[in-house]
């Protein structure tokens, strides 16, 4: 039956034709012979191959799981498995025989449990780029993955961590050695790098952003470090401020939430003039910011950075520029804690001329009221894609960040950027891919905006002259770049309120522009996500372990009924006659023990200590009450007391 059908089908695509070439001699009306010349020309095309039924089916696909499977379909008809299986390829920078011998190290300390071995092995051997596996042109050579040496090392790697962990158990380690071995994976981490997840602006366009992070989130592949300017701040914010267990619900209603961010709901075309005229009367801006300002609380409430971070374990950051200078800010739990993050977010989204500049405010840590962020300096702020879209020193030198996931939507970014090259069902056969004459002639115009710039700025004008030069002389792109696909009647609705059926397609766009990339974003991430994960896990086991229950058990008991020890117990170098200013006054046979008199006060901060002479010394390395000398800390606050005594009167 398999065989007859396509043979039934020809047979009625012919017999239709030959029908349409009869009725199109007959018919009178010449439309109705264009029409019926149209039917008879696609009866004779010929049949749809399994290559083309697989591309359509790959562009047609819904969810990661149906392009997949679509993509392996072509790479096994096309003949690219080939290559994968094959260990050399044409890059210069392909070096196969290091990661093979990466491969087999890490199996034989595998096989062996060795845990000193794979100890040294993760903390010394572990490279994003080893033998330049992490290449872009790696993954232009099929239409799903790459090289299959590149995949049994990503999985080598996870299995040797994963038996690292399994291992401690096993054995029954001590939960002394188990901490050294927590601290040498955080010290793989420190040196393997962290990778962050960075959402450009781009108004409305921003939308996309959230099928970008549905897919890696689905995937388990988010990234604990999110950034976000503008629209991206929109995105991240939400992303930042709720948990895992949460997550599912808020991708699925966000797109049919209340997302009217530039004008009330139901507002009309008159509504719309109306309003315009009226927000340019009062503030000179074109858009009121109380619209965005309602939909950030609605979602975010009153949360600050820093209790995001607690709630969710990500480290949210949200980019500012300052409207006076062009200093860049990056707003997260270390530079902003006490920061409302709907606040942030507003002033990210303050793109000068649409919006006013905006004020930052926080939660006041006694109060807990909202109060102005940095008055004394008397600030405002705008957009924070204005000086930098991309912050990736600001990430790097905080975060440890050295590997970039970017979803980049800014409209007067992408006539910019060149091309990533794309796969078309054939093998790559130079070394290096060429450049087009169209992105030489762009990377030179980009090149003279920011010269005629910096001479405006070099004769001394104001920086309001040529602040908008900022805009071209940042790094828009990151080691992974995610380019959402823009339909050109997109952007005349960009500063209109996203409707759900926009944000249906929108999410759709980001998922369509993430699935390529996700073989490389998996190969890229996944030993970081795993070394994370396995640091948890041995962290929880030295902090909440049995020897760890047992350790507070037995300080519990034996701090219960312990006798409160008087002034007597108190070392005796804490008794001696030098530490008083005054005589001593002894006994009537001049024998008897020698008696401080203290003067008591109700603090610290009321004692005043005259010295004597001032006396420069050397810091010590260890401090003056240690437990080897017998002190203890409870009583430091006496001894520092004991050292300032009454004036002889």
């Amino acid at each position: 039956m398999a065989i007859l059908l396509p043979l039934h089908t020809q047979l009625f695509w012919s017999c239709l034709g030959i029908y349409a070439d009869v009725v199109k001699l007959c018919l009178p009306s010449k439309r109705l012979r264009m029409l019926a010349d149209e039917i008879a020309r696609f009866s004779r095309k010929p049949p749809e191959t399994a290559v083309e039924s697989l591309t359509r089916c790959m562009n047609e696909a819904t969810s990661l799981a149906e392009y997949e499977k679509c993509t392996i379909a072509l790479d096994k008809i096309q003949g690219h498995e080939a290559w994968k299986e094959a260990r050399e390829s044409i890059e210069p920078g392909y070096n196969p025989d290091v990661i093979e011998t990466q491969i087999v190290m890490l199996q034989k300390a595998v096989a062996t449990s060795d845990l000193s071995g794979m100890q040294h092995l993760l903390r010394t051997g572990l490279s994003r780029d080893l033998g330049g596996m992490n290449m872009l042109r790696l993954y232009k050579h099929s239409w799903f993955g790459t090289k299959y040496l590149i995949d049994d090392y990503i999985n080598m790697v996870l299995e040797t961590i994963d038996t690292f962990a399994e291992v401690t158990v096993r054995y029954n380690i001590p939960s002394a050695e188990v901490r050294f071995y927590q601290q040498s994976l955080e010290d793989a981490l420190k040196y393997f790098g962290r990778s962050a997840l960075t959402l450009s602006g781009g108004a409305v366009l921003g939308m996309k952003h959230v099928g970008v992070v549905k897919t890696l989130w689905e995937a388990e592949l988010l990234p604990e470090i999110i950034s976000g300017a503008s629209a991206g701040s929109i995105v991240a914010g939400i992303v930042g401020t709720w948990t895992d267990e949460r997550m599912p619900e808020v991708l699925e209603n966000f797109p049919f939430s209340d997302l009217a961010v530039f004008d009330p709901p139901g507002t009309g075309r008159v509504g719309w003039v109306v309003n315009r005229l009226r927000t340019c009367m009062y503030s000179g801006a074109f858009f009121d910011m109380e619209n965005l300002k309602r939909v950030m609380k609605l979602w975010l409430g009153d949360i600050t950075f820093r209790e995001a971070h607690y709630k969710t374990g990500r480290t949210l950051n949200i980019c500012v520029s300052s409207a006076s200078s062009a200093e860049p800010r990056l707003l997260n739990y270390v530079t902003a804690p006490d920061v409302f993050v709907w606040s942030a977010v507003c002033a990210s989204c303050a793109v000068p001329n649409v919006f006013s500049p905006v004020n930052i405010y926080e939660k006041d840590v006694v109060t807990k009221e909202a109060r102005l962020w940095m008055q004394n300096a008397q600030q405002t702020f705008v957009d924070g894609s204005l000086d930098h879209d991309i912050p990736m020193r600001k990430l790097s030198e905080m975060f440890n960040v050295n590997f970039f996931i970017v979803s980049q939507v800014n409209p007067h970014v992408r006539a910019f950027l060149e091309p990533e090259e794309r796969f078309q069902g054939r093998q790559p056969t130079t070394p290096l891919p060429t450049r087009s004459p169209l992105q030489v002639a762009k990377g030179l115009f980009r090149r003279e905006i920011i010269h005629r710039a910096q001479q405006i700025a070099d004769l001394g004008f104001p920086q309001q002259w040529y602040r908008w030069a900022s805009v071209f002389n940042q790094q828009y792109t990151g080691d992974i770049n995610i380019l959402p696909e823009i339909n050109p009647a997109e952007y005349l609705h960009m500063m209109m309120n996203p409707t759900p059926e926009f944000m249906i397609e929108a999410t759709m766009a980001g998922e369509r522009a993430t699935w390529p990339r996700m073989c490389r974003i998996k190969n890229c991430v996944a030993i970081e996500l795993a070394l994370i994960q396995t640091i948890h896990k041995l962290r929880d086991r030295v902090n909440f372990g049995p020897e760890a229950r047992a350790a507070r058990e037995s300080r519990r008991s034996s701090s219960t009924g312990r006798a409160s020890r008087g002034r007597s117990a108190l070392p005796a170098f804490l008794r001696r006659r030098s530490l008083s200013i005054e005589s001593a006054t002894n006994d009537e046979n001049g024998l008897g023990p020698p008696s401080l008199r203290v003067r008591r006060n109700v603090s610290l901060g009321s004692i005043s200590l005259k010295p004597a002479m001032s006396i420069t010394h050397t810091p010590r390395t260890t401090p003056y009450l240690s437990p080897q000398l017998g002190a203890d800390y409870d009583r430091l606050g006496e001894a520092l007391i004991m050292t300032a005594t009454q004036e002889p009167e």
